[in-house]
Parts: C-alpha cells; structure tokens; sequence
C-alpha cells in the first residue's frame, strides 16, 4: 500500500502484511454486509409491481372521473395511498434508502418526465369525456413502460448477484399484527361505503375514514404504521391486500355490473375484515442483518 504524504506531514509507515491484511477483511465483511442488506432483485420486482398497480389504478382513477364520481375516486385514492405506505416499508426492508445523490439525478429525472406526461394525459383524458374511453390505457402504458421497464432492467442487472440468505418467518409483532387487522378494517369499510346508496349520510362517513386514514398515514413512523405492517409481511398478507382491495375498486368503477351493489359492499366489506383477520396469524418475515 502506498501512501501520499500531506504537505508539512511526514509520510505514513506502509502498514505490515497482517495489517494489510486485516484492511481487505474488513472491507469483504462491509460488501457482505452491503449484500445481506440490499437485495437487488427484491427491489426491482417490488419496483415492477408498483408500476403494475399505478398503471391499474390510473385506469380505475380515470374511469370514475369521467363518471364524475367524487367519493368513488376517494375510495380509489385512499387505497392506492394505502399500497404506497406498505410498499415504501417493503422497500426500506429490501435495503433501498431515500437519499439524494448526483449519480441518481438521471434516473430521478427520467422517471420525473414519465410520471409528469403520465399525470398530464390522465388529466386530460379523465376530465374530457369527449375523448375516446380507450385513451385511459395511455396514461397507464406511459408507467408501465417507463418505471415498469427500468425495473426489468434492474432485475436484468441484478440477475448476477448472489443470493442473500431467506429471511427467518417469524409469528407477526403485536403492532404489526394490529396494523394488519386495521388495514383489513379500513379496506372493509370502504368497501362497504363503496357499495352504499349515494345520499349525504354516506358522504360524512365516507369523509370521515378518509381523515382517519390520513392521520394513520401520518403516523407512519410509529410501530403500527403501515411502513413497519408492510415491512413485516410475507408473499400471503401482499397477495391478499393486493386482492381484497380490487373490490372497493371494482365496486366504484362498475358497480352494477354486481347487481345489487348495496349487498356486494356489505358481502365483500365482511369477507375483507375476515380474511385479514386469517392472515394476521400467517407468519412474517424477520428483518435483514
């Protein structure tokens, strides 16, 4: 090892062969701990499964707008705001951290302009019903090609790291195993509120989950805060959030298509509420070393 001597400084003595080393062992313990920490391949498919749901609900979103329904467009954005605190505390378990850095400007513009033009066609094509219903899909293809196509180059890039070690499934926290139920209580009760007859009754409850959902969105760094309930879930509590929740959707963007719609809110609410009840026994995951 060769050391460049300070202006004013006597150079370095060049360390030993056992203290040279020990430098390169520590530098191997800190890419390891870099691997166990940052799963790559984690990331990239947690980033393809978020464009996939934005771009579902950009079409969801769209559809009701055109209807000019205030409150099912409610329903709608509280469920996908929902997904993002649970996806952002997935994303944090898998090693991403929200840090500025100038190598990441690029990337950070390319998918600025993408989510922009996205928002910009959304607007235009969710408030003029004049245009043709199938340009809804354009909004949504912009993000599944733009964020969901960097995500498959990531996973591309990624496809030669090795393998971190399977984390440890373990009983669910107490925090998390409430939050998890209050998830499930809040997608029921939205879907109920989803299938109820218009009238203002339905308008204050409707207001008020909202701001109860807001505050709890607040509170996201609390130990029942839906970062750390995502964090702590496996494949099985995803899956059935990612399933319940398209009914509070489907019921707001094509309600009659279900016949009676008060009765689907009411069925699917309960069916919500105790399908989350089932799924706070399953086991979690334990977080990364």
């Amino acid at each position: 090892m060769e050391h460049k001597p300070i202006a004013g400084q006597d150079a370095l003595v060049p360390p030993d062969a056992d203290v040279a080393r020990r430098y390169l062992d520590a530098a191997d313990a800190v890419v390891g701990r870099r691997v166990r920490a940052i799963d790559r391949r984690a990331l990239a498919r947690l980033q393809i499964l978020n464009a996939a749901i934005t771009a579902g609900y950009l079409v969801a979103f769209a559809l009701v707008l055109r209807q000019s329904d205030v409150l099912a467009s409610q329903v709608i954005l509280f469920t996908f705001l929902v997904w993002g605190q649970l996806a952002s505390g997935m994303a944090q378990r898998n090693g991403m951290q929200w840090r500025w850095s100038s190598s990441r400007w690029p990337l950070l513009l390319g998918g600025g302009v993408v989510l922009v033009g996205a928002v910009v066609v959304f607007g235009l094509v969710g408030l003029d019903t004049t245009l043709p219903v199938g340009m809804v899909l354009i909004p949504a293809g912009m993000v599944l090609l733009g964020i969901g196509g960097h995500g498959v180059v990531q996973l591309i890039r990624a496809s030669g790291d090795p393998r971190p070690a399977r984390p440890s499934r373990i009983s669910l926290p107490a925090s998390a195993r409430w939050g998890t139920l209050l998830v499930g209580l809040a997608l029921g009760v939205l879907t109920m509120l989803a299938g109820a007859p218009d009238g203002v009754l339905r308008s204050v409850i409707t207001l008020l989950v909202m701001m109860a959902l807001l505050a709890w969105i607040v509170a996201f760094s609390t130990p029942v805060g839906l970062p750390a309930v995502g964090a702590s879930w496996r494949w099985p509590h995803v899956a059935t959030f990612l399933a319940t929740a398209c009914i509070p959707v489907g019921l707001v963007s094509g309600g009659d298509v279900l016949g009676d719609r008060g009765l689907s809110g009411v069925v699917g609410g309960a069916t919500i509420v105790v399908l989350f009840a089932a799924i706070s026994f399953v086991p979690g995951r334990q977080s990364r070393g």
